[in-house]
């Protein structure tokens, strides 16, 4: 008989291989995994900060024109387009007003991420949290309001 172990040899190199081959495939798709979170978490802070400037600077558009019609009774409505969805889904859009300062915190919750953006405003704004996407500013009886449309 033949003392011949060299087809097993190559059967173990290529099992070996294979692992390897496996293990590093999986080491990139973890760390790609977390790469994409991170760019994701990113893009949805950045998307958040300009939509909250976009409602930031209607609200003093709306306080502006509300303070000019103050000598006669009026009402005003302005339709603020704000984008539906953000890079990581739906977001809330919540509106604190204390005095000429205000705060408009926007959120999402898969990934949680939360910006606030600053606002003045002399006409009172009512707070709430509506759901993100298009909205309305409304101006009756000496206060603001914002609903979703």
């Amino acid at each position: 008989m033949y003392d011949d172990e060299r087809a097993v040899s190559i059967t173990v190199g290529y099992v070996l291989n294979l692992s390897v081959a496996a293990l590093l495939i999986s080491g990139l798709l973890v760390a790609g995994g977390g790469l994409i979170e991170g760019q994701t978490q990113q893009v949805t802070r950045d998307e958040l900060a300009v939509t909250g400037q976009m409602l930031a600077e209607e609200l003093s558009n709306a306080d502006r024109l509300a303070r000019a019609g103050k000598s006669t009774p009026s009402t005003l409505s302005i339709r603020v387009d704000l984008p539906p969805r953000t890079a990581s889904g739906g977001y809330a859009i919540e509106i604190e007003h204390t005095g000429p300062e205000g705060t408009i915190e926007l959120r999402t919750t898969s990934p949680a991420v939360s910006v606030k953006i600053p606002f003045r405003s002399e006409t009172g704004v009512n707070e709430v949290t509506v759901d993100g996407g298009p909205v309305r500013i409304e101006y009756a009886g000496g206060s603001m309001e914002v609903t979703s449309t």
